[in-house]
């Protein structure tokens, strides 16, 4: 399961979440659950509709999905990508770690 990092008062900028993705989810689920820490979200995604733009309106959640899947000879992937979606940055890396800050 995902947890989200918590951290000491003043050890990161105010804004910023750090969310690292379980071994059963995909980089879009937590891309997604890093952007609804950030807004404030509730637990259940049903009271919160609206709150955030749908994902893939910014980008399609299954090229970042495949964007860091092993190659065909089972290699992994590694890298970084850095995008925007509602007012937030977003850069998520291949390892499954998410950090959502305030532009």
């Amino acid at each position: 399961m995902a947890t989200k990092q918590d951290h000491a008062a003043g050890a990161v900028p105010e804004g910023e979440i750090t969310y690292t993705a379980g071994s059963d989810e995909t980089l879009s689920d937590a891309v997604i659950a890093a952007l609804r820490t950030a807004a404030g979200c509730s637990t259940s995604p049903k009271q919160d509709i609206g709150v955030l733009t749908p994902l893939f309106e910014t980008i399609d959640p299954d090229a970042l999905n495949a964007l860091f899947s092993s190659t065909y000879s089972g290699a992994s992937r590694t890298g970084t990508i850095t995008f925007t979606h509602d007012g937030y940055e977003v850069t998520a890396t291949s390892d499954g770690h998410v950090v959502v800050s305030s532009e």
